[in-house]
């Protein structure tokens, strides 16, 4: 999954996209992307509002498995770290799901970092031993 979120971030702008999975025996499986397909600027990204619409419908319609289970974005060159609206962002994916997590992204560097909401503590960065690339 990495190599495909390395694909489409990889650009001199900022990218986002929805992480696809479910989550099994106390893990979370992240086994597929879907890019916004939406360019904004090099600071900041939309998925489109008819972009989502349109995911929630394959969704429905089984043309799209699993569920979104958070989200992924690109910090080019600004390194990893989550905006006061990215964490506005994260927790709107609540309503997708209790375990959702924020991916970054930062294509210059090649670095990558998960969020995740932890109760009474907030969005906080997962360590990288929890952290496993199959």
């Amino acid at each position: 999954m990495l190599e495909k979120i390395g694909r489409d971030v990889n650009r001199p702008f900022e990218r986002i996209g929805l992480l696809m999975g479910l989550l099994e025996d106390q893990s979370l499986w992240v086994n597929e992307i879907i890019p916004s397909e939406n360019e904004i600027d090099t600071i900041s990204c939309v998925f489109p509002p008819q972009r989502l619409a349109q995911v929630a419908h394959e969704l429905v319609e089984g043309r799209i498995k699993g569920k979104i289970v958070g989200w992924y974005h690109s910090h080019p060159g600004h390194g990893l770290f989550l905006s006061q609206t990215d964490l506005d962002t994260h927790m709107q994916f609540y309503q997708f799901s209790s375990y959702a997590i924020s991916l970054v992204v930062d294509p210059k560097s090649q670095e990558f970092g998960i969020w995740i909401y932890e109760a009474g503590v907030g969005v906080v960065q997962l360590p990288s031993n929890y952290i496993h690339v199959i």
